[in-house]
């Protein structure tokens, strides 16, 4: 099998609080997380899966392990699929709070995501993101390989390889628990384990 690589966003998280948790460690899955996580797993069950990569995050690391386990492959964990580091300056407030003491940064974020720079820029996301996919390309020949990560990295770098705008951001939509093609061709469409196995069989 030609080299394929599908790039998963973690699934749902616990955050009862429904505080904006970033980089923040201790955030793993909610029960519904982890039935997404085990629906993604079970979609590549006995297919040649020949690596596993996940954000070293909780939310994650803990959905990468419910796939290693059904493909029995050891999770490598890479800083390169971490979330995007610009929303740092967030992590901890509500959404209430950001709307009040991050009302700036926000409203740049929303009308120009491209030209938003703490903590990491759009590119340097982009920048790493193509980073890791190189490496999985050099590193294996064929097979099936899956990058856990989050919303903003997966948008970025689909939207690079498909030599579209940073604006267009917004118009890709990854639910969280789902998967999107990133190579042999960069597609935008989601994936829930249903349509991912249908797409890899």
């Amino acid at each position: 099998m030609p080299l394929t690589v599908i790039g998963v966003r973690h699934g749902e998280v616990h955050n009862p609080e429904g505080v904006i948790y970033a980089g923040l460690p201790g955030y793993g899955l909610s029960e519904l997380g982890r039935a997404q996580a085990v629906e993604i797993a079970e979609a590549v069950r006995d297919l040649p899966v020949v690596g596993v990569y996940a954000s070293p995050l909780d939310r994650a690391m803990e959905t990468a392990g419910f796939i290693a386990d059904v493909v029995g492959a050891e999770i490598v964990a890479d800083i390169r699929l971490h979330e995007w580091r610009h929303w740092h300056q967030w992590a901890g407030m509500t959404w209430e709070e950001l709307r009040d003491k991050g009302r700036e940064a926000w409203e740049a974020y929303q009308s120009d995501p491209g030209s938003v720079t703490s903590g990491e820029s759009l590119a340097e996301l982009g920048e790493r993101m193509e980073s890791w996919l190189a490496d999985v390309q050099q590193g294996h020949a064929e097979g099936i390989v899956l990058g856990v990560t989050h919303l903003e990295p997966l948008r970025t770098v689909l939207l690079r390889a498909q030599g579209r705008p940073a604006k267009d951001m917004f118009d890709v939509h990854i639910p969280v628990g789902q998967a999107v093609r990133l190579l042999p061709e960069a597609d935008t469409t989601p994936l829930d384990g249903r349509a991912l196995r249908r797409s890899l069989v």
